[in-house]
């Protein structure tokens, strides 16, 4: 059982817990749809049984073993065009989260994961409500994998796995929420330049040689960063080419 945050500022400051669910973000815009929740609710469960990531792709964890939660933001003050800066802005506070706790490298791969070395520890998964020309919620959606001890597929770990320490879930929650909490009031406080840089400098492959494919061909590419848009940049022989979610996938291994 999840007890409210008392050290944050406002997230975590109510929180619903539920003991299974299909997935944290379906229940929380659910709950959304039904009353006013306030900003910084979170909705958590011990055990997702349909939890999902980006464009519908399953998210897998252990009962009781990892966390996996919404938040429920609202983030008035950003103009649409720009909500690619809410994903930079959980993606940077799961990564220093993650960082805090490991010696190895810890980023962000673009668009919604989060890696230890190559391998994924954390997925995150935003759902907008927007009307008119402004959000009314947006409903943050994050699996991180805390003390699973193996997974099916070997390019996920978990913090267990990588520190060999077990970590009490709801102290886990509180500390990760801060780092969260403070990256959404830098973007708040017109940090968008702050947060852009240093979501460069965490963007996993950056700067290095690899394969990718898309529409079926296969090519070879170097990462030079996110546009305003949110989509990826890659430079091939001189020349950048532009991609959205799952228009491109790229090999985890730099070439030599």
């Amino acid at each position: 059982m999840y007890k409210i945050l008392a050290n944050t500022l406002f997230i975590g400051k109510k929180l619903v817990f539920v003991p299974e669910c299909h997935s944290t973000n379906s229940v929380a815009l659910e709950l959304s749809q039904k009353q006013d929740l306030p900003e910084g609710t979170i909705l958590i469960t011990n055990h997702q049984s349909r939890g999902r990531g980006q464009q519908g792709n399953a998210w897998i964890s252990e009962a009781g073993k990892n966390l996996t939660f919404s938040i429920v933001l609202k983030p008035t003050f950003l103009a649409i065009k720009d909500q690619f800066l809410l994903n930079m802005v959980v993606s940077l506070g799961v990564r220093d989260f993650v960082q805090s706790k490991l010696s190895a490298p810890v980023g962000v791969k673009w668009p919604n994961d989060v890696l230890v070395e190559e391998r994924k520890i954390g997925g995150i998964l935003i759902e907008n409500q927007i009307q008119g020309a402004g959000f009314t919620n947006s409903i943050i959606g994050i699996g991180l994998n805390i003390n699973q001890s193996g997974f099916h597929l070997n390019s996920a770990v978990s913090l267990m796995m990588a520190s060999d320490l077990n970590y009490e879930l709801q102290a886990t929650l509180e500390e990760l929420c801060g780092h969260l909490e403070k990256w959404y009031l830098t973007l708040k406080q017109n940090g968008s330049d702050r947060v852009r840089e240093y979501y460069l400098k965490s963007l996993f492959g950056l700067k290095e040689s690899r394969t990718f494919r898309s529409n079926d061909r296969e090519f070879v590419g170097v990462i030079e960063g996110v546009d305003d848009h949110g989509r990826l940049m890659i430079k091939e022989n001189e020349k950048i080419h532009y991609f959205n979610n799952k228009e491109v996938k790229f090999n985890l291994e730099p070439l030599i």
